[in-house]
Parts: structure tokens; C-alpha cells; sequence
């Protein structure tokens, strides 16, 4: 007995420790995305883009379609079963010109981008004679169907000082098509000589109205509801119409909403019932159904702290509780609205970045539940009852190395992955079980990931 009694002894031992080295084996395996259950696996990458000099380029999934909008071209990508990111079409502008401008949603696999010269470019024939997409300014607005990349309709855009504007001035959603003209300096003295806002019907490019815009604003951005289409306007003084004007004046910021069918005015209010919102002050409207509006009073670029609130309106235009920007969850770095909730990601500094996952309910501005993160998250996007999170191993990695998956309702965490391969850190959609990741300037445009 006491032989046997010895054996045991070392048996246990040897047994836990190759329990505790299978136990490292199989968490090593999972965290580097080599276990079957807990990867994500590159299924394919397209061709690498070529330097585009930092400037911005658009990115979005449609249907079987990925798009990628750069300054010199406007490509589609094969995305379906066997297309594995194959370049299907591609649109470059004619001569000189560059793209200039385009809409943040594709609706109804319908693009509009903008292209154009700037100021004191010509064609390439030297002559600078006007045309299509040969004058001064971001003047020539092009629909695109996503789908094969045929050209559906083209429109000119007025342009005043033949500079390339910022972001805003394309818009498109349930069945329309928004486009915000310039007016020339002498236009802009005149009543009523705000820029235009001009609807279309998205596939035909058939004006249906244009904004019955108050003569003493201009319009800054627009976004189209279900039933509204709803702007961000600067009234009040000569800088309402210029959003390049470094002096507002008694410029105020407002919230205005137009008829869907006719551009009517409805409603047109103060965004902060409390005090005015400035020009200086950024306003992103995060969502249309309802409308809510992220306002940034004021920033820290270097440390990246900032102070504001997010506003969700009704429809009649009557202000919500707000969602501040800070709160015991930290601060709010990127959001998704929908329906009546907001989900966004929320940071504290802690020798170095701690993330959660915070619900609201836009209705009251209240948390629903909250969720601590394990590593910092750099991408968020919501599709039906899921909520999707890719992470960084640090906030000082430019790679993905975690996918996590939560449930929109009660945010309990439904799948956690481990990238196998460097996954690059940009913005991300979700097709047919797959992640697709969106790639910087030089490096692939798209990536496809999936679950193994």
C-alpha cells in the first residue's frame, strides 16, 4: 500500500502540470487565433491601393458590392461567394479633375460623389474651358449605381470661389438625393441668398424641390429621415453662409427639419435650448430616425478629451433628454444609433485607455446597461439585435486582434475571436457572416474575415 501511496503523489503532480501546460497550450492558441471556435481567418485582401498623400477616402459595403472613393478614382469591389474582392468597375474623373466630395451613405446602392477642379486647375489640354467637370470648384454631382458602376445621372453643382468644400454638401437616403449649392458673393448679399439645398430623386436625378431655407441662414448639413430631412443651419449674421468662416459673428447654430415631399420648412429651433451653440462648436449629425446630434463645445486635441452632448429631437422637433459626452462611463468616443437606442464606446485614462460598452435609451438619456471591455476598442457597428466591437491589444497598435459580439438588448457578450492575422484598424461591416475591414491609403482597401 505504501508503494502505491507513493505513486500517487507524483502522478497528481505530473497530471496538474500538464493540465496547467495544456491549459497556457489552449489559451495561447485562442488569444493568437490558432483554436477552432474562438478565430477569425483572412479569406481575402483586394489589391493594395496605391499612396494617395493623406488625402481622405469614403469606404462602404453594399449589397454584394465594396466601394472605395479616393481623390482619383471611384472603385467597386466584388465582395460575394467567389468574387473575393475583385475589382468589378472603376470611374476616374476626366483630365484633371479630381473627386471632391461624396455622400456618406449609399442608399438603395445608389453613390453620389462630387468631382471637379480646384481653383486654377485646368483640363488637360491646358484651356480651362468650361464643362463637364472642367470648371472651377467641386461643380459636377454624378449618381452611380453600385451594383455594376453604370452611370445613373449627372448634375451640375453652383460653386462660388472654385474652392473644393468640406464634408455635408451630398446627401442621400429613402429615395432622395440632397445637393447644397453655392451662391456667388453678390448672390449671398441678396434676400434670401443662403446656399440652396435641392432635392432629387435618387435614381432618376429629377429635381423634386428645392429647401425653403430662412433667408437669414445657410445651410451647413442635412440628413434624410423616413419622413423628414432634417439640417444642421447657421443663422443670424453674414457667416451663416460660409462654414469656412473663421468669424460667426452672433451666428447661432439651429436645428431645422423640411417637408420630405415638398422641401417646406416645418420646424426650425435653437439646438441647446440652454445657451447658443457656436460656429465653433462641431456638430455631427449622428442619425436621422430620430434625429440626434452629437455638439462638441470644446476639445483637448492633445489629450483628446472634449466636452458636449448628444441631443435626440422629436418628431415635432421637441429636444430629449440629452446623453452628455462625460459621464461616470467616461468619454463617449464613437456611437451608433438605432431606433430609439444609442450604443457607443466610452473611454477613462488610466495609464493608458479603459473601455466600455454603454446602451441608452435615447427616449430619457438614460443608461440601459453597461459593459467593461478588456482590451481598447477601436471600431463599433450594430446590425439588427447584435452589437460588434473589434479591439486593439493596446491603444498604441495599429492591428485588430479581437472580435467581440454582444447582445443590443442586455449587452451580455455572445462570441469573443481572436484574429490569426494582422487585421487592419479602420472601419468595419459585417456581410453574409464575414467582417470586412477597411484599409488606410497604400495598404489593401478592403480585408474579408470569418469565423473559424
Amino acid at each position: 500500500m505504501s508503494g502505491r501511496a507513493g505513486l500517487i503523489k507524483p502522478l497528481v503532480v505530473i497530471g496538474l502540470v500538464l493540465g496547467a501546460v495544456g491549459s497556457l497550450t489552449a489559451w495561447f492558441l485562442s488569444f493568437e487565433g490558432y483554436l477552432p471556435g474562438d478565430s477569425m481567418v483572412r479569406t481575402w485582401a483586394t489589391a493594395k491601393d496605391r499612396p494617395s498623400d493623406d488625402k481622405p477616402n469614403r469606404s462602404w459595403v453594399v449589397g454584394d458590392v465594396a466601394v472605395r472613393s479616393r481623390f482619383d478614382a471611384v472603385t467597386g469591389f466584388g465582395v460575394a461567394d467567389g468574387q473575393d474582392g475583385k475589382k468589378l468597375w472603376e470611374f476616374v474623373p476626366p483630365g484633371r479633375a479630381q473627386i471632391c466630395g461624396s455622400a456618406p451613405r449609399a442608399d438603395e446602392g445608389v453613390l453620389l460623389v462630387a468631382y471637379g477642379t480646384e481653383s486654377g486647375a485646368t483640363t488637360s489640354g491646358g484651356t480651362g474651358t468650361p464643362g463637364r467637370g472642367t470648371g472651377k470648384g467641386c461643380a459636377t454631382v454624378l449618381a452611380f449605381d453600385v451594383k455594376d458602376g453604370r452611370e445613373l445621372w449627372s448634375v451640375p453643382r453652383a460653386v462660388s470661389d472654385g474652392r473644393f468644400p468640406g464634408d455635408g454638401f451630398l446627401e442621400a437616403g429613402n429615395g432622395l438625393a440632397l445637393v447644397r449649392h453655392e451662391r456667388t458673393e453678390q448672390e449671398a448679399r441678396a434676400p434670401g441668398g443662403n446656399r440652396a439645398l435641392r432635392a432629387l430623386d435618387l435614381r432618376t436625378g429629377k429635381i423634386r424641390w428645392t429647401a425653403a431655407v430662412p433667408a437669414t441662414c445657410g445651410v451647413w448639413d442635412t440628413r434624410v429621415g423616413s419622413e423628414q430631412v432634417h439640417a444642421v443651419l447657421a443663422c443670424g449674421g453674414e457667416g451663416a453662409d460660409d462654414p469656412a468662416s473663421a468669424d460667426g459673428g452672433d451666428v447661432e447654430l439651429m436645428a431645422a427639419s423640411f417637408d420630405r415631399d415638398t422641401g417646406a420648412l416645418k420646424w426650425n429651433i435653437p439646438i441647446d435650448a440652454r445657451r447658443p451653440v457656436s460656429t465653433d462648436s462641431t456638430v455631427v449629425m449622428e442619425s436621422a430616425d430620430p434625429l440626434v446630434l452629437r455638439v462638441v463645445r470644446s476639445s483637448n486635441g492633445n489629450s483628446g478629451e472634449a466636452t458636449g452632448t448628444f441631443i435626440a429631437f422629436g418628431q415635432d422637433g421637441r429636444p430629449r433628454p440629452g446623453v452628455e459626452l462625460n459621464g461616470d462611463y467616461g468619454q463617449i468616443d464613437r456611437a451608433e444609433v438605432v431606433g430609439e437606442r444609442m450604443y457607443a464606446l466610452a473611454w477613462t485614462y488610466q495609464k493608458g485607455r479603459h473601455y466600455r460598452l454603454v446602451g441608452f435609451d435615447l427616449k430619457t438619456g438614460e443608461e440601459v446597461w453597461n459593459e467593461e471591455l478588456d482590451e481598447p476598442a477601436a471600431g463599433l457597428a450594430v446590425r439588427g439585435d447584435r452589437v460588434s466591437v473589434l479591439c486593439e491589444w493596446s491603444t498604441q497598435s495599429s492591428a485588430i486582434t479581437e472580435l467581440l459580439v454582444f447582445d443590443a438588448g442586455n449587452g451580455e457578450e455572445l462570441d469573443e475571436r481572436h484574429f490569426r492575422e494582422d487585421a487592419p484598424s479602420g472601419h468595419f461591416f459585417e456581410h453574409e457572416g464575414r467582417i470586412i475591414v477597411t484599409g488606410a491609403a497604400g495598404g489593401h482597401a478592403f480585408t474579408a474575415f470569418e469565423r473559424w
